[in-house]
């Protein structure tokens, strides 16, 4: 009977460790001005300042747009710390009870608008827009290279 209450006190104890001492891992994005609704990858998830945290390290979408100001899109690529690589990642998420945090934080200055639209710049964006309508599934097709001269 006592050998089982030492088992259950044990396990109890791996428990609260593995539990308590995993990586937080969070990506913050900031603004200037703030207030810039955030795109993550394809959802909207809020507005900056914005914080959420993440389960996978990789290359993340993220996209600002405020009203008045340029659209901003970049490839955020969120690099595991040293701790994080296989094989340290058992030992520093599950065994160890440190608590490790990592945060990459994204700040951006955006531009404001240059004025309106001019029309030459304007058709041409509805000359692409027509090339992906009509291209199907597939996407479009790019234009094979001239032949070069005989």
């Amino acid at each position: 009977m006592r050998n089982s209450h030492g088992r259950a006190r044990i396990a109890l104890l791996f428990a609260g460790l593995a539990g308590s001492c995993a990586v937080h891992r969070e990506l913050v994005v900031l603004s200037d001005p703030p207030g810039a609704a955030v795109r993550l990858d394809q959802k909207i998830v809020g507005q900056t300042p914005y914080r959420t945290e993440f389960d996978a390290f990789g290359t993340r979408r993220v996209t600002l747009y405020r009203e008045g100001y340029r659209a901003w899109s970049e490839q955020v690529k969120l690099v595991e710390p040293w701790y994080a690589r296989f094989p340290l990642d058992f030992f520093s998420e599950v065994l160890l009870p440190i608590g490790w945090h990592y945060r990459k934080v994204v700040r951006v200055s955006l531009e404001p608008e240059s004025g309106a639209v001019t029309q030459p710049d304007l058709d041409k964006v509805l000359e692409r827009a027509e090339e992906l309508r009509k291209a199907g599934p597939e996407g479009p097709q790019r234009a094979k290279p001239p032949a070069p001269p005989q």
